[in-house]
């Protein structure tokens, strides 16, 4: 069995509205913002952690504990251009703006979206945007925060794309 790499690997989109965030439609997805073609190479944060709830008692010798709430890290960073695309992502991803991160793994990013594909979706609002510093040698990038508003379909538990 091979391992899996990430080049070219990872399609992800913004989209305004979903009608079913566990089957979203290839047509809703293909009519988000795509952006894997600005993001940086390490531009894409989806992360997550869990809380842990103390089921010790008065007379336990040892601590134990249950999983407890999950807490998302969700973000992307991508590069500023003048371009069609470009702006389309900018204008996109404005501080407030609501809409899902949908992201798919381990097949080309050139492969539109279709049913029975597993996709991430992560309905956020994002937070303030921030550009990097100015540097040399270096393309102008902004780190895009986001904020999880609900409960997502994320790794290990994603969607399926409906007709």
């Amino acid at each position: 069995m091979a391992d899996l790499g990430f080049d070219g690997m990872v399609k992800v989109s913004f989209v305004d509205t979903l009608a079913d965030i566990a089957a979203p439609s290839a047509a809703a997805l293909t009519a988000g913002v795509s952006l894997e073609g600005r993001l940086t190479a390490d531009g894409l944060t989806t992360g997550g952690e869990t809380a842990e709830v103390d089921t010790s008692k008065l007379n336990s010798t040892s601590n134990s504990a249950v999983v407890g709430r999950r807490t998302f890290t969700v973000g992307v960073k991508y590069v500023r251009g003048d371009d069609e695309e470009a702006v389309e992502v900018e204008e996109a991803l404005v501080y407030g703006a609501r809409g899902f991160l949908c992201v798919r793994r381990d097949m080309a990013s050139s492969v539109a979206w279709a049913a029975s594909q597993k996709v991430e979706v992560y309905p956020v609002q994002v937070r303030q945007p921030n550009p990097d510093a100015p540097a040399a040698n270096a393309l102008q990038a902004v780190d895009v925060p986001m904020v999880v508003t609900s409960e997502p379909k994320g790794y290990g538990d994603p969607a399926t794309v409906a007709a």
